[in-house]
C-alpha cells in the first residue's frame, strides 16, 4: 500500500461518508489521482464504494437560442394581431408544437391563435425553464431535474434541443472491517512488500520477516542536521597541541590549584612583586596553603631570592594556594622533575591549560584564559634555537610575528612575541619567552640549559576563529556554532 493510500485510508476512517471531491481537497489531490488511490483501496477490499449512474444534459446550439424565448411561443404572439395565412408561417417547427400544444388551430389555409394560445402568452413555459435550469445547473442538479421533470427533459431531447449522457460518480464511501483492522497495523506493514524503516513495532511484531526494505534515495531532500562537535575553542586547543606534538614535543600538565612557590617563587619572582597582589593573583581560602615537601628544594629557592633580591623571603608566602596565574609553574616543575636529565637530545615539553588572572574585562582579556608553556632542555642550546621554535610554531598558525627584546623575572635574555591585528590596528602580545635564569635551574638542581615561552592561546583565537572579542566564545551563538568552519584538525 502506498502512503498516500494509508493516508486516505485513515481518512475515510475519521469521516466516514465523506464524499470523494472532500477527500481530494482534503489530501490536496487531483480528481483523477484521487480516483485511483480510492480504486486501490476497493481493489483491496479495504473500503466500499458505492456508485450510481447520473445523467447530464448539454444545450445544443439550438437550444441556447430558446432560453429566452421557444419558437412556438414567440408565433402566438405573433397570431396575437390576428390569423394569418398558412403560407406566410415559413417556421413550419413553430406551427407544429403551437398546434400540438393546443395553442394554434389552421383552417381554410390560416393559422389563428386559440384561447389556450392566448392564455399560454406571458405564462411560464415549461421547456423554457427547464431548459434555462439545466444551462446553469451542475451535474448533480441536472441529473435531479431530470428525474423530476421527466416527461419535459425526454421531451427536450427528443426535440434534439439537449444531448444527454450517462455516467458513475461515487455516492459514499465507507471503510469496511478489513480496512480498520489493517489501520491497526503498523505503517511500514501495510505499505506491502517494501519496509520504509525498521520500527519498534515492527522488531516486536517480527513484521520485517519476508519483507524487502525499500532503497535509499540520496537525493531525496532531507532537514539539515547539526551533528554534535566540539566547541571551537576546543578544537583550536586540539590544534595547538597537534602542531606542538608535530614539533618532537611531550605534553605535560599540572595542578591548577597551585602553591606561590611554584606559580612565583620557583621563578625567581619576588615575593614584593606586583603580580602576587591580590589585582592580579586569585588567593584561595581552602586550602589555604600548600605544602612543597622538599626542604632542601625550598632553602635553595630561598637562598636564591635573598641573594638575587637582597629582601626577606618567607616560606609562609610560598606556601600560599593560589589558581595557576601561568602555565609556566608545570615547566618549573618540569625543569626539577627532568633536573638530572643528561640525555644527548634536547628534551622538549609543552603544557597546555586553563590560567586565570584577576584582569579587567575587555576584548582581549578574561579572567579566565588558556596558556600553553613549552620548554626545551639540553645542552648547547641558544637564543637561536628558540626563536626559530617560536617562528616555526607561530607560522602553523598562519602568522608572521615580531620578536623584540623584553623583560620577564624569569628570563635573561627575554623576547616578547606580537602579531599586527589589522581588524583592531593593534599589535597584540602572543607570549614571553627567553633562557630561563641560572639563578633558577640551579636553585631546581637541573645544570642544562632550558629554553622557555609561554603563549597565551585566547587572542590566537581572534585569528583562527575570525571572532572579533573572547567573550564571542561564551555567548553561545547556536547559529555561529552550528554552521561556522571547522579547523580541520587532524
Amino acid at each position: 500500500m502506498e502512503g498516500r493510500d494509508i493516508t486516505m485510508l485513515k481518512y475515510i476512517a475519521a469521516h466516514s461518508g465523506a464524499p470523494l471531491d472532500e477527500l481530494e481537497q482534503a489530501m490536496k489531490l487531483q480528481k483523477a489521482d484521487a480516483q485511483r488511490a480510492l480504486d486501490r483501496l476497493e481493489h483491496e477490499g479495504l473500503v466500499n464504494v458505492e456508485r450510481r449512474r447520473i445523467v447530464t444534459a448539454k444545450l445544443t446550439e439550438e437550444a441556447q437560442r430558446y432560453v429566452s424565448q421557444f419558437p412556438e411561443e414567440a408565433l402566438c404572439r405573433a397570431l396575437l394581431s390576428g390569423p394569418k395565412k398558412a403560407s406566410e408561417i415559413h417556421d413550419s417547427i413553430a406551427l407544429g408544437w403551437a398546434v400540438k400544444n393546443g395553442w394554434a388551430r389552421t383552417a381554410n389555409g390560416a393559422v389563428e391563435l386559440t384561447r389556450a394560445g392566448k392564455g399560454a402568452i406571458g405564462r411560464p413555459y415549461g421547456l423554457r425553464e427547464l431548459l434555462a435550469r439545466l444551462n446553469d445547473a451542475t451535474e448533480g442538479e441536472q441529473d435531479r431535474l431530470a428525474k423530476e421533470r421527466r416527461d419535459a427533459f425526454d421531451l427536450l431531447a427528443k426535440r434534439k434541443l439537449i444531448t444527454v449522457s450517462e455516467s458513475g460518480i461515487v455516492a459514499g464511501i465507507s471503510i469496511t472491517p478489513a480496512g480498520e483492522a489493517s489501520l491497526k497495523r503498523p505503517e511500514s506493514a501495510m505499505a506491502g512488500g517494501e519496509l520504509g524503516q525498521l520500527t519498534k513495532e515492527l522488531l516486536l511484531s517480527k513484521g520485517w520477516k519476508g519483507k524487502a526494505f525499500k532503497s535509499y534515495d540520496v537525493n531525496a531532500p532531507s532537514d539539515t542536521l547539526y551533528p554534535a562537535r566540539l566547541h571551537p575553542m576546543h578544537e583550536f586547543l586540539d590544534k595547538v597541541r597537534r602542531i606542538w606534538l608535530d614539533m618532537g614535543f611531550t605534553e605535560v600538565d599540572g595542578p591548577i590549584i597551585e602553591s606561590s612557590f611554584w606559580n612565583f617563587d620557583a621563578l625567581f619572582s619576588p615575593q614584593d612583586h606586583p603580580t602576587r597582589e591580590m589585582q592580579d593573583t586569585f588567593y584561595l581560602s581552602n586550602p589555604k596553603v600548600i605544602d612543597i615537601g622538599d626542604a632542601e628544594l625550598m632553602a635553595r629557592v630561598k637562598a636564591m631570592h635573598e641573594k638575587g633580591w637582597k629582601g626577606v623571603w618567607e616560606d609562609t608566602i610560598a606556601r600560599q594556594a593560589v589558581l595557576r596565574t601561568h602555565a609556566t609553574s608545570v615547566s618549573a616543575r618540569h625543569i626539577y622533575k627532568y633536573a638530572k636529565y643528561d640525555g644527548d637530545d634536547p628534551l622538549k615539553l609543552v603544557s597546555i591549560g586553563r590560567v586565570f588572572r584577576n584582569e579587567s574585562i575587555d576584548y582581549k582579556h578574561l579572567a579566565e584564559l588558556h596558556h600553553s608553556d613549552g620548554i626545551i632542555i639540553g645542552k648547547r642550546l641558544s637564543l637561536a634555537n628558540l626563536i626559530h621554535t617560536l617562528k616555526e610554531f607561530y607560522a602553523q598558525l598562519g602568522l608572521d610575528v615580531r620578536i623584540k627584546p623584553s623583560y620577564f623575572p624569569f628570563v635573561e635574555p627575554g623576547m616578547e612575541v606580537t602579531y599586527y591585528n589589522e581588524e583592531h590596528g593593534d599589535w597584540i602580545e602572543l607570549c614571553g619567552a627567553g633562557v630561563i635564569r641560572k639563578e633558577i635551574t640551579d636553585a631546581l638542581g637541573n645544570k642544562n640549559t632550558v629554553l622557555a615561552w609561554g603563549p597565551g592561546l585566547d587572542r590566537l583565537m581572534f585569528n583562527e576563529l575570525k571572532i572579533g572579542s573572547l567573550t564571542e566564545l561564551y555567548s553561545n551563538d547556536v547559529d555561529w556554532l552550528r554552521t561556522r568552519k571547522e579547523l580541520g584538525v587532524r
